[in-house]
């Protein structure tokens, strides 16, 4: 008897997995343009108020308990094997110690609004590390998209140039966090992790947490008693849905989808956030926008809607 058949079945149906598990990180993505997209305006709000620093400590400290909660909740692995260690050190360095100071330094010389614009350049860095460091192809249409997507971004830059270059620091931290998110995504797709999602996420944030709340308690005030209700519940928009909810909807997506890919999807963030703003906070909405988003949707339609459909024996490649 033949197993032929068997084979061909085998194959259609981790064929079928894949297709499944695609859609499944491509919804996630979506929902997190809108958790993202919204939290920068957000943080707006908080930062007229509130010291970084503080804000930072505080929100990473109980976002990363509670996702390491949610862990425990839903009965994940939890425990980091002592060959991991060096692994999440970096990937807490990047992704969060240095994404949040280099973010709140920007902050301090940049507006919100271009700082989420320059932010997602985060895509050109992921590509071409993961090119080098996860030998990821990237077909026509991944660089279509991207030249389609930093096009966009470009865009949306475009109006600000001169504000930003009368603080070009701003700008150089903000590339900064970046590149550094670019790195700490690398880091966290290149090792095979026995951890589940939510302690991953949960230990990168209290890890990266320590010199952040060493650079607060030695350089402000403690005020948090005295935001207005204002700034009390956009700080809780920002913890809950910006950190606990983005972070565990973040790590899962790449976990699904390749680096590159999940990275240009996530260029439609900083379109919601232009909208949010002109939503929440009355920034302006002019051509510049409408014409960045019709790139950058350019961007995400060629990623989303189209990737090659496997079947046969490539499927189960």
């Amino acid at each position: 008897m033949s197993n032929k058949p068997a084979a061909g079945a085998t194959a259609t149906k981790v064929g079928a997995s894949k297709s499944g598990a695609s859609k499944a990180g491509f919804l996630l993505l979506v929902c997190l343009w809108f958790v993202w997209g919204t939290s920068w305006p957000a943080m707006r709000i908080v930062f007229t108020e509130l010291p970084i620093w503080q804000f930072r400590a505080v929100t990473c400290a109980i976002s990363g308990v509670a996702l390491l909660l949610i862990g425990l909740a839903v009965k994940q692995r939890w425990r980091v094997p002592r060959r991991h260690w060096g692994a999440l050190a970096g990937a807490s360095l990047f992704n969060m110690t240095l994404w949040h100071v280099l973010v709140g330094y920007g902050l301090f010389y940049i507006g919100a609004g271009h700082a989420a614009i320059i932010v997602y350049t985060l895509p050109v860095w992921t590509a071409i590390l993961s090119v080098l460091f996860l030998k990821e192809s990237m077909s026509w249409r991944t660089i279509l998209a991207l030249i389609f997507g930093m096009a966009g971004v470009l865009v949306l830059l475009s109006s600000d140039f001169e504000q930003i270059g009368t603080n070009p620091i701003g700008a150089v931290f903000i590339l900064g966090a970046a590149i550094s998110w670019a790195i700490g995504t690398i880091i966290v797709k290149r090792v095979q992790w026995t951890t589940d999602l939510y302690a991953l996420a949960g230990w990168q944030l209290l890890i990266g947490l320590v010199p952040i709340a060493v650079i607060a308690f030695a350089t402000e005030r403690f005020t948090m008693h005295e935001a207005s209700p204002q700034a009390i519940w956009a700080g809780l928009y920002v913890l809950f849905f910006g950190l606990i909810a983005g972070y565990a909807l973040w790590f899962k997506i790449i976990e699904i989808l390749p680096v590159t890919i999940a990275s240009i999807g996530a260029l439609m963030i900083p379109v919601i956030g232009v909208a949010s703003g002109a939503l929440i906070l009355g920034e302006p909405v002019t051509w510049i926008e409408g014409m960045a988003l019709l790139l950058v949707l350019g961007a995400v339609g060629l990623i989303l809607f189209g990737q090659p459909r496997r079947k046969g024996s490539s499927a189960a490649e």
